[in-house]
């Protein structure tokens, strides 16, 4: 077994526990709890794998760079410890069609038992959920997608009583989480459900012997079948090798590509691996943005990596796209680590310029947030070796620019939400190189051994005995955090190897008999963004306008003010619907019935078939709890255009109680010149391209001056 991150672990266990002599070879060191690196002063010490073999491997891929982890456990020592599912139509593209959410179902929770899952919970210090989780969710509620935020499931393990050490159901022991917003660091309380205490303890347990500090440099049949293993034995200084009838590989999409391309091409040990072999890698269209400076609080150190997954579903020129938005921690340490990246190959002024900004990390009282986004990207990279032997990526970024556009406009938005600032890293900035913490592809899956590395269980063509179970293995983007399906994926190709190799064709992993569904919160979002989706088909716009005036009351006159947001989600929506009408939502006054309250409702524009030009039903509760309805017309009156102004600006309206009886007060409200002016400097198209905003706004106003007009006719 080389490697162990998601897919290596899980081969490792299921072998072992099916009988099997198993040798792990990990490049990596163990890192047992207590002893990931913490000196901020050093990069050198313990962080990165090219300064003495530390945590993080960062790869300058040419056209990408890929951050990556070294040691026992691989990438889950460092990831956000998310197990999220994509949707079902993920598995259209580019997969073999046995390879479905429904087939792949079982294993999803398998994987979820093995790695004990669930959602964050409230701090056991405080009793509260981090700042961080109620801002996004705040600022997707203003972004009119709260039916497509969820929290997802955690591979971290919450507990009342943190400090007080557990043994696990695999038998680790473990401490409870702190929220010290330290996951993607290491975590030194072993609060994270990492490979290391779960799967690898499993395949220890089960007699499996793992070799660290050991890197693999070549693979090479043996006459007689079986293979032969060269690794570099770090600790030793001296080539060794190892040989075995199997040989599984699982050092990444981008190590386990290396290690073949240079085995068909350098070594020529395995001269017939398909031409195919390179294609399809994808960064999974990851994303990486910076909310700095909110009004919002944050509190960036606090709470596990990630708390909350928005989901965006639209469309651009006619062609779907969707991401999620996950919100990120930014412990100081991290900052750090951002400010370190090489920047070898970029403007060196300009990115020492932008890292010096982030190079202490937060302050007291300063408020930023890491946006973690990823999507379906066009997963048609491709992985070779450059002049040194090394991997580098040819990655079409005009393939994905409508992605990595609609992401920075999200990113965006999520910061005007929490009135703050967007940045993105410097990479992007100035070089378009997008930064991936999900590598994938690499070695295709299929039947033709003329297009695809492997069959749909993992063995290499033309090479029985030869298995690639990691993100190499994934034949395109997910669009979500990728380790549950490439945990689910080698359970399902484990376990037919198994059963091929035993002669059982029952043979299951052990754990099985005890799996119960797990909870599967992103499938609701999406469901809910898919729906939105057809509902901002062709795209929409919001303004808002304020009207003031005076209502009349059995008791005497009161001042109404109204300050609205209007909203129009989609263009073809909009038009199919005789009523033509809007969202509503702001704030209204009525000095004899309430002081300023929220205020939510539609708005009629130009109703088909109507005299009135617009109708408004607006609801509110009261100071004293009671539910209100403000009902109002604009009436346009025909064949005089000189009243047009006058007609458009003014709303006649009634209040009524919301339980029924006739109206208690009436009065009129109007736009200001300044009120009417700011309505229209407030328009704004909404979409995830430039052009299709414009559009969107023109559209709107096209159809506005049309209707305003075709008014001063005749308004039936």
């Amino acid at each position: 077994m080389v490697g162990t991150g998601f897919g290596g672990s899980v081969a490792a266990a299921r072998l072992a526990q099916a009988g099997l002599r198993v040798v792990v070879l990990e490049r990596g060191r163990r890192w047992p709890r207590g002893s990931f690196p913490r000196n901020d002063a050093d990069l050198k010490d313990g962080w990165l794998w090219r300064f003495g073999r530390g945590l993080y491997d960062v790869r300058w891929l040419d056209q990408m760079v890929s951050v990556q982890a070294a040691g026992w456990g691989g990438g889950s020592l460092v990831y956000a410890n998310v197990f999220a599912r994509p949707p079902a139509d993920v598995f259209d593209d580019h997969w073999p069609s046995a390879h479905t959410r429904d087939t792949l179902a079982p294993y999803y929770d398998l994987a979820a038992h093995m790695l004990e899952v669930g959602p964050v919970t409230p701090d056991p210090a405080t009793g509260e959920y981090p700042l961080r989780t109620a801002a996004m969710e705040l600022a997707v509620n203003g972004m009119g997608r709260p039916a497509g935020t969820v929290r997802p499931n955690l591979a971290v393990r919450f507990t009342d009583a943190p400090d007080v050490p557990e043994k696990n159901r695999h038998g680790a022991e473990q401490l409870g989480c702190t929220f010290l917003a330290e996951c993607v660091l290491g975590c030194n309380r072993g609060a994270k459900n990492s490979l290391d205490l779960n799967y690898l303890t499993v395949a220890e347990k089960a007699g499996a012997e793992g070799r660290t500090g050991c890197e693999v440099t070549g693979i090479e049949p043996v006459e007689g079948g079986g293979y032969r293993v060269r690794y570099l034995d770090h600790e030793a200084g001296e080539s060794r090798t190892v040989t075995g009838t199997q040989v599984w590989l699982g050092a990444g999409a981008v190590g386990t590509t290396e290690l073949l391309l240079r085995a068909r091409d350098v070594a020529r040990t395995l001269p017939g691996l398909s031409p195919a072999l390179g294609n399809g890698f994808s960064g999974n269209g990851d994303f990486l943005a910076f909310v700095r400076r909110t009004k919002t609080p944050l509190d960036p150190d606090h709470g596990p990596t990630i708390t909350t997954t928005s989901i965006v579903d639209c469309e651009i020129d006619g062609r779907r796209l969707w991401f999620q938005v996950q919100d990120g921690s930014y412990p100081r340490r991290l900052a750090m680590l951002v400010a370190g990246l090489n920047p070898a190959q970029a403007p060196l002024d300009a990115i020492r310029s932008w890292t010096k900004r982030f190079r202490t990390g937060p302050r007291r009282g300063d408020n930023i947030m890491t946006l973690l986004l990823m999507g379906r990207d066009s997963s048609d990279g491709r992985l070779k070796l450059d002049h040194k032997n090394e991997a580098a990526v040819d990655w079409r970024y005009i393939a994905n620019k409508d992605l990595y556009a609609a992401q920075s406009r999200a990113s965006r938005e999520v910061a005007r939400q929490l009135s703050g600032r967007m940045r993105l890293t410097p990479t992007w900035r100035f070089l378009k190189q997008a930064v991936t913490v999900h590598n994938l592809g690499g070695t295709p899956m299929g039947k033709d051994p003329a297009t695809a590395v492997i069959d749909e269980y993992g063995q290499v063509h033309r090479y029985p005995g030869l298995f690639v179970v990691d993100g190499a293995a994934v034949p395109g983007a997910t669009g979500t955090n990728p380790s549950a399906t490439i945990t689910a994926m080698a359970e399902r190709m484990v376990e037919h190897a198994i059963r091929r190799h035993v002669g059982d064709p029952t043979w299951c992993a052990p754990e099985m008999r005890d799996v119960v569904p797990a909870n599967v919160p992103e499938d609701a979002a999406m469901a809910a963004m898919a729906q939105a989706r057809v509902e901002t088909v062709g795209n929409g716009v919001r303004f808002q306008e304020r009207m003031t005036g005076t209502a009349r009351f059995p008791d005497g006159s009161a001042a109404v003010d109204l300050r609205l947001s209007v909203r129009m989600p989609g263009w073809q929506p909009f038009r199919a619907d005789p009523r033509h009408k809007l969202t509503v939502s702001g704030t209204v006054t009525v000095g004899a019935v309430t002081a300023e309250t929220e205020v939510a409702g539609t708005l009629a524009l130009f109703p088909s078939g109507d005299s009135v030009a617009m109708q408004y039903d607006l609801g509110f509760v009261a100071d004293d709890g009671t539910d209100w309805v403000l009902r109002g017309v604009k009436n346009q009156r025909r064949g005089n255009p000189l009243a047009l102004w006058s007609d458009l600006t003014t709303l006649s309206f009634d209040v009524h109680p919301a339980e029924g009886g006739g109206p208690v007060g009436s009065g009129v409200v109007r736009f200001s010149v300044p009120g009417a002016l700011s309505l229209g400097l407030s328009l704004r198209g909404e979409a995830y391209s430039r052009r299709n905003r414009m559009a969107a706004r023109a559209r709107f106003a096209g159809f506005f001056t049309a209707q305003a007009a075709r008014g001063l006719i005749a308004r039936r």
